[in-house]
């Protein structure tokens, strides 16, 4: 089994001190991992793997144990200063530009003042291991270590932990990462209610006229209707703002029940992320049909986001090296971010020189980017991720520096669609009758005012 290289499966325990354990089947509940970035580089030359890792838990715990099973006996350095969600960035900043023309929504940044991070590590011999024991037995069974990051958080008001990067480096020939995990401990069936709440909260319900228009309980319940797509806007969200956030809406009925305008002032208002957000549930909600009515009307509310109390797990895995490494057979919840080669002078920005020594990145030469986003949430039976290594495609193959990029795409006035064209035109048949109208009216008055002078007597 020492064919296997890095792996990222985790498990986690959140202790008061090294012998007795809080949060394990007590009423307080385990930390769970929120996000988590796993930032991987194979040194070729060495045959030694590179793991550059840090998390997202919550809810906040004195100290918390993490587990990395890794096949060979591992290193561990913490490196305090090192952002991670802003690292990702960095490197696929100007990717983006250069072929989408336009620079992606910078991440939340990694507050790392709160936490101090050590590591030990835990041989497969060890009598004793601090997590749960049938994950850990199936991996001392093939003679693994275990990296263990040892996270202290202050006491305070934080509803989360954000660990600081780890730095784990071990022997291996292939990349390859354990995405399965010990099983949760199932919560109380109170948290487990409170953990089912749906993330979205419709507030402050307001229709005119009282007479004509329905219920605010109506409106409210359609407007939940069918919420996966709008919760998807806010997953996208939550990738750049961990946080709870509201989106007001404005909208006009025809009596049919389709919306003749809906709009959100979040649209032109805030940053690009909180206007990116705002924009996606505007035009989800455009298509929803309302109750039909007597008359027109109009509504407004207020869309209320909360980070659900478990949210899906979002793991970034980069892949940065001399070659390519594909994921055969992701699965589902994984997909492909980003799949490109960088020029050496924004890895050189993104990276200090010693990071890049320390990941064994090679001088001179050309290196690949693969940025896969894996969101599955139920880890206990996931299959390991395995990566094919491959030389890096031709010059001018997608993906590579010389490879031809579109330009971006112009900005052209929305095209009217089959409903709006009958009205432009009558709105142009109207305005042009109201023209010659009054051009008549005109000429009519004038030539009245000439014929009544020549018929006015003369002195």
């Amino acid at each position: 089994m020492k064919t296997l290289a890095p792996l990222v499966a985790l498990s986690i325990v959140a202790v008061a001190s090294p012998a007795s354990a809080v949060a394990v089947g007590g009423a307080t509940p385990s930390p769970v991992v929120h996000e988590d970035y796993v930032i991987v580089s194979h040194d070729e030359a060495s045959g030694r793997e590179h793991v550059l890792f840090a998390a997202r838990l919550a809810p906040a715990a004195p100290r918390v144990l993490l587990g990395l099973p890794t096949p060979s006996t591992p290193t561990i350095e913490p490196r305090p200063l090192l952002d991670p969600a802003a690292l990702v960035h960095a490197l696929v900043e100007p990717y983006e530009r250069r072929t989408r023309g336009r620079a992606p929504a910078p991440p939340a940044a990694w507050v790392m003042d709160r936490s101090t991070l050590s590591g030990f590590v835990v041989g497969p011999s060890a009598g004793e291991q601090p997590f749960d024991a049938a994950w850990t037995k199936s991996y001392v069974d093939r003679n693994f270590s275990f990296a263990v990051l040892d996270v202290v958080t202050p006491p305070g008001s934080s509803l989360e932990i954000m660990t600081p990067a780890a730095h784990v480096s071990f022997d291996t020939p292939r990349v390859i990462l354990a995405r399965r995990e010990p099983p949760r401990a199932e919560p109380p069936p109170d948290e487990a209610q409170e953990g089912a709440v749906l993330p979205l909260v419709v507030e402050s319900v307001r229709a005119e006229p009282k007479a004509v228009a329905p219920s605010s309980e109506v409106i409210a319940r359609i407007l939940r209707a069918r919420s996966g797509p709008i919760l998807d806007c806010y997953e996208r969200f939550l990738e750049h703002r961990p946080e709870a956030t509201k989106v007001t809406i404005e909208a006009s009925i025809r009596p049919k029940g389709d919306t003749a305008s809906l709009r959100s002032p979040g649209e032109r208002d805030g940053d690009e992320t909180t206007r990116e957000l705002a924009r996606c549930v505007v035009t989800i909600l455009r298509a929803r049909q309302f109750p039909r009515t007597d008359e027109g009307w109009k509504f407004s509310a207020d869309l209320a986001f909360k980070p659900p109390r478990t949210p899906a797990r979002r793991t970034h895995v980069v892949l940065v090296g001399p070659s390519r490494y594909v994921w055969k057979d992701p699965p589902a919840s994984a997909r492909l971010l980003h799949d490109f080669e960088a020029r050496p002078e924004d890895v050189a920005r993104a990276m200090t020189p010693d990071l890049r020594r320390a990941l064994g990145l090679p001088e001179g030469k050309r290196l690949w980017i693969s940025h896969w986003l894996d969101r599955d949430v139920r880890r206990a039976l996931a299959e390991d991720a395995l990566f094919d290594r491959e030389a890096l495609p031709a010059d001018g193959e997608p993906g590579t520096l010389s490879a031809p990029t579109q330009k971006p795409p112009e900005i052209r006035p929305t095209a009217e669609t089959a409903r709006e064209k009958p009205r432009a035109r009558s709105r142009g048949k109207r305005t042009r009758g109201v023209l010659v109208a009054a051009t008549a009216l005109l000429f009519t008055v004038a030539l009245a005012l000439w014929l009544a002078r020549d018929e006015r007597p003369s002195a």
